[in-house]
């Protein structure tokens, strides 16, 4: 789907004012990433590898135009133009327009959970960044095995390597030589790891506001109910498929609260809001969907054959703690627990539910005595009616480790909600869960402790847990 010539009577690339023209003669080709099923007449209909010349922008789109040869002639071409986000497309000759390239692996543990899915094959391989250090890394399946190469540069001439007497003037060129020779690696290269994740685009289309008709809502399947709102898997325009939390119980300034909050969080690691209807009631919140469904539903779908490797645990609350660590200056989030971690297709997490998350402002944290809290996940602060803050987050981030050990197991197995707060406040708490490493419980006290200031932060947090960790890199002879 795409627009040759526009007739529409509102503003838009085709149809420019004077002071926009200039925008639309800059000629800038771009390669697509991602396959970009169109949402509205005004959008492209992307194909993953497509060539694309970009000719005017918004916010978060890009206006493209396409052309593809006419029947197979090389002088006759079919030109068309429309909208596609901008994180589905990247310059043609950047390393990011590689399908070979994970831009958003920053981690050994990450390239590795990638390349272990079961779509891989053998010599499956992907190049990303690593955040510590500034190097390329090549990671390849190798069997059940992930090994990871550090791609170095010569200083004089910027040259890249794997073994000092092979050197390429591009990463490209690199792996096109390891793709016909195994060189000394695990596996001749293959194919790129598979991306099964998409971005998701900043907003439901190029004119959407935030605020958009309840009719332009379809309700497929209930996901889930609670006591004040159901889920629902859901299309937007008949063509997008979004989560929609519809309010059964409407408290506006809880609402408001949480709709403020989402529109202001923008980060891989939580779910995106792209829409509400709040003109009319039920109230409703539109975001992004994933189909996978939370982090407890999944560990304890593997909790009879418990084969999830270790490393792969801590990969999960790894990504946890990049979220926090965006949030804890932002706002307290008051429900983290493995039900309100959500999982993508290649098993990122996205922190979600903000119902019971407040902008962080001195004074703003107590919670009223008519919300039902997750009591077991709590810190004993807050059963003193203390100011609930990031450190208190950190407290329920222990127990999520224990969910996340245990297979999904609920936390003070076999104690009522009662009994578990007298038990803190006297100072208990809970035992190390059986399988547990040392170091890991070590890191949950930590989190446990009563006096909140001398609880960790979550870059702490994610420091230690990546400590346990064990990703190591292969060198070339």
């Amino acid at each position: 789907m795409g627009n040759s010539a526009c007739t529409c009577k509102r503003r838009c690339p085709c149809c420019p004012t004077k002071n926009e023209q200039p925008s639309l003669n800059r000629k800038r080709v771009f390669r697509s990433i991602y396959d970009y099923p169109s949402r509205t007449i005004w959008d492209l209909n992307l194909k993953k590898g497509d060539i694309l010349e970009v000719t005017g922008e918004t916010e978060y789109w890009l206006y493209v135009r396409r052309r593809t040869a006419k029947g197979g002639k090389s002088n006759s071409f079919v030109e068309e133009k429309g909208y596609v986000p901008k994180d589905f497309v990247k310059p043609l000759d950047s390393i990011e327009a590689e399908l070979w390239y994970f831009e958003n692996v920053k981690m050994r543990i990450e390239a590795r959970r990638c390349l272990l899915r079961t779509q891989n094959a053998e010599g499956a391989f992907l190049v990303w960044k690593c955040y510590e250090n500034n190097h390329y890394y090549l990671s390849v399946r190798n069997g059940k095995h992930a090994r990871h190469y550090r791609i170095k540069q010569r200083e004089n001439d910027k040259q890249f390597f794997l073994v000092h007497h092979t050197t390429f003037p591009t990463l490209r060129e690199l792996i096109q030589f390891y793709s016909k020779n195994e060189g000394g690696l695990c596996a001749k290269l293959h194919e790129p790891c598979v991306k099964l994740d998409q971005p998701a685009p900043l907003s439901l289309s190029f004119e959407t506001n935030w605020e958009v008709e309840r009719s332009s809502l379809t309700k497929i399947k209930k996901l889930g109910s609670g006591e004040f709102a159901e889920v629902w898997q859901g299309l937007w325009n008949n063509t997008t498929d979004v989560a929609i939390k519809e309010f059964k119980v409407v408290h506006y300034p809880t609402i408001k609260t949480e709709i403020e909050i989402m529109k202001e969080l923008r980060h891989e690691r939580l779910l995106r809001l792209y829409a509400v209807c709040t003109t009319s009631e039920p109230i409703c919140l539109v975001t992004e969907l994933m189909k996978n469904g939370s982090l407890k539903t999944f560990l304890i779908s593997q909790k009879e054959k418990q084969d999830l490797e270790f490393s792969l645990m801590m990969d999960f609350a790894v990504q946890i703690t990049e979220g926090m660590i965006y949030i804890e200056n932002k706002i307290v989030h008051r429900d983290l627990r493995a039900e309100n971690i959500l999982l993508t297709d290649m098993q990122c997490c996205k922190i979600a539910d903000f119902g019971l998350a407040q902008i962080n402002l001195p004074g703003n944290h107590r919670i009223s005595s008519d919300v039902r809290v997750p009591v077991k996940w709590m810190a004993p602060e807050i059963f003193e009616e203390k100011e609930y803050t990031s450190k208190s987050d950190v407290w329920s981030f222990g127990i999520l480790l224990t969910e996340i050990v245990t297979y999904g197991d609920d936390p003070y197995p076999g104690q009522d909600k009662m009994t578990c707060v007298r038990a803190i406040q006297r100072g208990e708490r809970m035992q190390r869960p059986p399988g547990c490493p040392e170091e890991l419980y070590d890191i949950m006290l930590m989190c446990w402790r009563s006096n909140s200031e001398e609880r960790p932060t979550f870059t702490e947090l994610q420091e230690k847990l990546l400590a346990l960790i064990h990703e190591p890199v292969c060198e070339l002879e």
